[in-house]
């Protein structure tokens, strides 16, 4: 039945992206383009790489929200390191650092002392996009080093950006992690189950530990290629990746309550938001338009798994 459900999903996305690009091309020419399709998939990097994080957790029970405020907390350690003039991978390095910090401080509210973790990372949302605050001055920091920008959105091959590369090789090693390891395992049977993953001897708190420093990681890895995208810095540049990144895990099957989820499919359902973005944009509708088309996919999404489920039982 899972299997089957799965397949279904595929299918869906499968449909979609073509329904989607097919009335896009019918409305603008222009959409139908190799230029187009650089363009979308270049867009789609960073979305992309913030829902493989949102999906990881998932699987495992668990929530994190506070991405939006790590990708902006890791442009600007960047910024900041680039203006004072410091080595690139050293500016990489802090950037990750302040990452993980704020994935550990995830990870101790959240699994240390039982605390919900949306709670815990909304709180963690909140006050990092704060420190963001104060760290660029309420301004906009320009980011100098070139090598930091060509590393994350150069055009090493093909014209196409090198954050496209990144998001492709981070997708490939999650999916490996998840159906080829025994790490992968411990993650479907600590949301699927966590009192019988415990009795089984798997480690669940050192799991969801990892996942969420993992989350907060590709999280900063995702405001790299946004602030080499931009060149710049600034508090709340991450906003808008909220709604699209938390929706495209659950577009491609994974429960809130854990134990499924796909990485291969979290990526489908990026690139088809990232469709809906990049169409709506090219046909010249207002931003408004693709938020209600998105919160509509949504919800259709979740009608359609509740009755499935309904049926189930």
């Amino acid at each position: 039945m899972k299997r089957s459900t799965a397949n279904i999903e595929l299918f869906v996305l499968l449909l979609a992206a073509v329904v989607l690009i097919v009335v896009f091309s019918i409305l603008e020419p222009r959409f139908f383009s190799v230029n187009n399709f650089r363009i979308l998939l270049e867009t789609m990097s960073i979305l992309g790489i913030l829902s493989l994080g949102v999906n990881f957790l998932l699987i495992a029970g668990e929530m994190d929200i506070s991405f939006t405020s790590v990708l902006e907390l890791s442009a600007a350690v960047v910024a900041i390191s680039s203006t004072a003039h410091m080595n690139t991978f050293v500016s990489i390095a802090f950037g990750v650092l302040a990452a993980t910090a704020v994935g550990l401080i995830n990870a101790f509210f959240a699994v240390k002392l039982k605390i919900p973790s949306f709670l815990v990372t909304l709180g963690t949302q909140v006050a990092i996009g704060g420190l963001v605050m104060i760290l660029c001055d309420y301004r906009t920091i320009i980011i100098r080093d070139k090598s930091f920008i060509n590393m994350f959105f150069g055009r090493p091959f093909a014209n196409i950006a090198s954050a496209v590369y990144w998001m492709i090789g981070i997708a490939i090693v999650i999916w490996f992690v998840l159906t080829r390891t025994r790490f992968g395992k411990w993650v479907y049977a600590t949301g699927g189950n966590q009192s019988s993953a415990r009795l089984m001897g798997i480690p669940t708190d050192r799991v969801k530990i990892s996942l969420f420093v993992t989350s907060a990681i590709l999280a900063g890895i995702a405001g790299f290629i946004l602030g080499s995208r931009a060149t710049s810095a600034r508090p709340a540049m991450g906003t808008s990746y909220l709604m699209p990144a938390i929706s495209a895990p659950i577009l491609a099957g994974a429960a809130l309550t854990g134990g499924q989820g796909s990485a291969f499919k979290t990526l489908l359902a990026a690139f088809v938001l990232t469709i809906i973005t990049n169409g709506v944009t090219l046909i010249g509708l207002e931003p408004a338009y693709r938020d209600i088309f998105m919160g509509v996919i949504l919800i259709s999404a979740l009608s359609v798994r509740y009755l499935q489920n309904m049926n189930r039982d």
